[in-house]
């Protein structure tokens, strides 16, 4: 069964064969009282499922699990693992900046049989070079869980490709998203260390010649499969015609899809490299995943950010025109 941890010594073996395809990040939905709500959140996993997801990566800043408690993390990834029960491998998302509560969310969701974790360094104290090759090294040594490694501005540093070349030389580290907004980072950490990681470029106005010419072999946590509604099969279509070395017509349906890319870049990458955050993406991701039919509710307090009644009209009128409603 592809869904389940590989263990330090086939990780890399494991991430070569599974690794592949769309590993999609979803929204974790609230009630109106801004607890999980079980139920959405099952409706939800069914429907990735029957979208075709080939993974999913669970629990970062698009499930809000930053503002959960401890206990309401642990019950998000068990309801999580219940639901999907091995029909697809799952990774968790970890942002802490303790070593030891990262430790032990790693053994609790191993228990439960995720495959992995993606794994953002420290956004406080540890902040050299060989602090953050240390707290991976710490971290990988403890878990037969496959790692990848999640290199962005939002942590605050972002380390070196020198720092990935040695990480890449530890045995359960298979993967880097990397979140740079710079696809020329990614090509050359792919050359660097693409022997031996998944070296994914979560941008998929880029995928499909990432896909067909320059090694691409996954969208790791990003969430276009989630969001592109009736224009989804449009996406996995241009994805195996690249997939197959059909790159011009691959182009051509790719193309298609630009309408519904402007709204997501104003919608969410815009703001993240505006703010550094995903916070003020949220409410809109919210609203998107409502208007496709998905269940989302509120954004958490203390976030102020919102979404009104007349920009949810103008974002549904803007999907409609795009033609993912």
């Amino acid at each position: 069964m592809a869904a389940v941890a590989p263990g330090a010594a086939d990780a890399k073996a494991w991430a070569r064969e599974h690794l592949s395809g769309f590993f999609m990040c979803p929204l974790t939905p609230f009630d109106t009282d801004y607890h999980l709500d079980e139920a959405g959140l099952r409706d939800n996993l069914e429907a990735f499922i029957e979208m075709g997801c080939d993974g999913l990566v669970v629990g970062g800043f698009f499930a809000e699990a930053w503002n959960m408690t401890l206990d309401e993390w642990r019950r998000y990834h068990e309801v999580v693992a219940e639901t999907v029960a091995g029909r697809l491998p799952l990774f968790t998302i970890l942002v802490e900046s303790s070593a030891y509560q990262a430790q032990e969310k790693l053994r609790l969701v191993e228990q439960l049989g995720y495959s992995g974790a993606e794994i953002m360094n420290p956004s406080v104290q540890l902040r050299t070079d060989e602090e953050i090759y240390d707290f991976f090294a710490f971290l990988t040594a403890s878990t037969g869980l496959a790692v990848v490694l999640y290199r962005t501005p939002v942590s605050g540093k972002v380390y070196g490709h020198d720092v990935v070349r040695r990480l890449a030389e530890l045995p359960n580290v298979v993967g880097v998203k990397n979140g740079t907004v710079s696809w020329n980072d990614t090509l050359s950490l792919r050359r660097l260390v693409g022997d031996a990681l998944v070296v994914s470029e979560p941008n998929e106005r880029l995928w499909v010649y990432d896909r067909a010419l320059f090694g691409g072999r996954v969208l790791f946590g990003e969430l276009s499969l989630l969001l592109y509604g009736k224009r989804r099969d449009e996406l996995t279509r241009y994805t195996a015609l690249a997939s197959a070395g059909q790159l011009d017509e691959a182009v051509t349906v790719a193309a298609g899809l630009d309408p519904v890319r402007s709204v997501y870049e104003e919608v969410l990458i815009s703001r993240i490299v505006q703010t550094g955050s995903y916070v003020g993406a949220m409410p809109y991701l919210k609203a998107w995943f409502e208007l496709v039919g998905l269940r989302a509710g509120p954004v958490r307090p203390p976030v102020r950010a919102s979404v009104t009644a007349a920009e949810r009209a103008d974002l549904e009128r803007r999907l409609s025109e795009a033609g993912v409603l």
